[in-house]
């Protein structure tokens, strides 16, 4: 295969650049549609589980439409969708308000912020390793030329992964802070300290596969956590997915960790004063990073884009039949899978678990979960240091 040029180079970048926003803008609004679901389900609410047929218009048009897919098993589940349809024309569609004496140049770009530090991690997320697919030969160009799993192959992509992430509590901070109103300024700080807090056993969590997979690529780390590991560095890889989804919970802001929004104390928190698509960009990051943390976790705990977690993908291989090699090998839609999994368990708990108290939180975070994450982290050292 020859080697492709600058500019096709630049094309291929193009086109995943292309392919991962549409993933992201795929599974952002299906992920909000399934907690409106699954919420309803979890606690009796009809309004996403049954569509009324008494509207006029389009509206009614697609509730009518709705109901008569309820009928077919599989399709009842979309039943529910002329409400999401609508809130997204209401976010584009709403006056943008903005009060008087905010600071207008901060407050436009908080959520800007948010949003691009949000989308840019996935620069280094690989999805499977290697070629993802190869271009057909008639597409112009750049015909026959591999694209890969990955954006960008970076031999330190969890540090730039965690390094751009943080960028995003700029954007609440900002965005608390440039309101010039009380509750947002709550709010922001509220999130900072949360934040800061919980980036501390968050790294840690994730230096147990750095250890053991003495590296920091995406790629190479997700093969070797998934198919490199021996029997017992099983221990530290499941301490440290359930420490690092504890923290990711308090990364994105999400019950039972959403202090800083509190809409029974603080209205909305940092984005109180915020409407229409500013409130929209707000809201599109929190789910992107969501993703993000899902990402992560399936990559480095739960054997990424190999069909088993925990690294017990490497134990299984050598004896699985060849009429079942097809699951010893990666495939993005295990990565996806996994990912779309853990998007359900963040609804889930949402639905089931109630927020703690703001001096709980800091408890949990100092207290527990970073003496926990050294321990693991200890453990996960031994265990490189003696049996890999």
């Amino acid at each position: 295969m020859p080697t492709p040029t600058l500019t096709q180079s630049i094309v291929i970048t193009l086109i995943q650049c292309l392919l991962v926003v549409i993933f992201v803008f795929v599974v952002v609004p299906l992920t909000v549609f399934a907690e409106r679901k699954v919420l309803g389900h979890l606690q009796q609410r009809l309004g996403s589980t049954r569509v009324a047929s008494g509207h006029v218009g389009f509206s009614g048009w697609m509730n009518r439409r709705m109901w008569k897919m309820g009928r077919v098993p599989v399709l009842s589940y979309w039943r529910g969708i002329p409400g999401l349809v609508g809130d997204v024309l209401k976010l584009i569609l709403k006056e943008d308000i903005m009060p008087a004496k905010a600071d207008k140049f901060v407050f436009f770009l908080a959520p800007s912020i948010s949003m691009v530090a949000a989308i840019i991690v996935f620069a280094a997320i690989s999805f499977v390793p290697g070629t993802f697919f190869t271009l057909p030969a008639w597409f112009p160009f750049v015909g026959g030329l591999p694209v890969s799993g990955g954006i960008a192959d970076i031999n330190v992509g969890l540090l730039w992964i965690l390094g751009v992430a943080t960028v995003g509590v700029y954007g609440i901070v900002l965005a608390g802070w440039s309101s010039n109103s009380k509750y947002p300024l709550l709010g922001g700080l509220r999130s900072a300290a949360q934040m800061v807090s919980y980036e501390v056993p968050l790294a840690l969590s994730l230096l147990a596969p750095v250890v053991l997979s003495a590296s920091l690529n995406f790629g190479e780390m997700a093969a070797r956590m998934a198919t490199g590991m021996p029997a017992w560095a099983l221990v530290p890889q499941v301490i440290g997915f359930l420490l690092y989804f504890t923290c990711g919970f308090a990364e994105t802001n999400r019950l039972p960790f959403d202090m800083p929004e509190a809409e029974n104390e603080l209205v909305a928190g940092f984005h109180t004063e915020y409407s229409g698509m500013k409130f929209g960009l707000f809201y599109l990051a929190e789910y992107i990073n969501m993703t993000v943390v899902s990402a992560l976790a399936s990559a480095f705990f739960l054997g990424g884009p190999w069909l088993l977690p925990f690294g017990l993908q490497g134990l299984l291989n050598p004896y699985l039949p060849g009429f079942l090699s097809w699951f010893g090998e990666p495939h993005a839609i295990f990565f996806v899978a996994k990912i779309i999994f853990l998007l359900f368990t963040y609804i889930w708990v949402r639905g089931t678990i109630p927020r703690y108290r703001y001096d709980q939180i800091m408890a949990v975070g100092w207290k527990y979960l970073i003496p926990v994450a050294l321990v693991n982290l200890l453990l996960a050292a031994a265990i490189r240091c003696f049996a890999v």
